[in-house]
């Protein structure tokens, strides 16, 4: 049998590993794309109204497996590749890395390694942060108990899977100015579409005995 010398093997070896990050670098948007999906098709059978159910428990057990999967595929790209860049990516793909890193409250260091990409990011651009930034932001902030800056997270108890409140938060109207620096709608109105949107009846709609549709 033909044997390479040492070093030629090596050397093979680290072109290969190049090329196939390289390869993966490149395409990465469309994995993303598909991880995302599989993400959204699970979370669209959530129902807040449901959440004692056993159906509804298993649900939170499968994304629980999903989302961990996923964390541990972003991270080994985001090691070999950065944050998907806009121009090279697409906007698209930034917008579906940042979902699947917001879904990866197992691991909230994670999460603060992808706020200081996008920091940085920004800066390089010389843009201001965007929403996603501000999502993220309030997600660690909820996770290592600090006020959330920008009103994003909301938590109800087990008991009442519908009676939304706002996590702490800073002062409300410096939360509502920063929301509406990034262009996001004022709290009562986001409230609003936090339970629309989690399938649970709105104030006005039970007393017409009406239910929102989902968004």
């Amino acid at each position: 049998m033909h044997r390479f010398p040492p070093t030629l093997g090596i050397a093979i070896a680290a072109f290969l590993f190049h090329s196939s990050a390289h390869a993966a670098c490149d395409d990465y948007q469309q994995e993303l794309a598909t991880r995302v999906s599989a993400d959204q098709a699970l979370r669209a059978r959530l129902d807040f109204s449901r959440m004692n159910d056993p159906d509804q428990k298993k649900l939170m057990q499968q994304m629980g497996i999903v989302d961990r999967a996923n964390t541990a595929w972003l991270k080994a790209l985001f090691e070999q590749c950065g944050f998907p860049d806009k121009d090279r990516h697409g906007e698209k793909a930034q917008d579906n890395a940042w979902l699947l890193v917001q879904h990866a409250d197992h691991d909230v260091a994670f999460q603060k390694y992808t706020l200081s990409l996008l920091e940085k990011m920004a800066a390089q651009r010389g843009e201001p942060v965007r929403r996603s930034f501000a999502y993220l932001a309030d997600r660690v902030a909820v996770a290592e108990k600090r006020p959330q800056l920008y009103g994003t997270q909301l938590m109800a108890p087990s008991e009442q899977p519908c009676n939304f409140d706002f996590n702490t938060m800073d002062d409300r109207e410096k939360v509502e100015a920063r929301r509406a620096a990034l262009g996001l709608p004022p709290l009562d109105i986001y409230k609003e579409m936090v339970l629309e949107n989690s399938n649970c009846v709105l104030p006005s709609a039970s007393e017409s005995g009406s239910r929102p549709g989902r968004r």
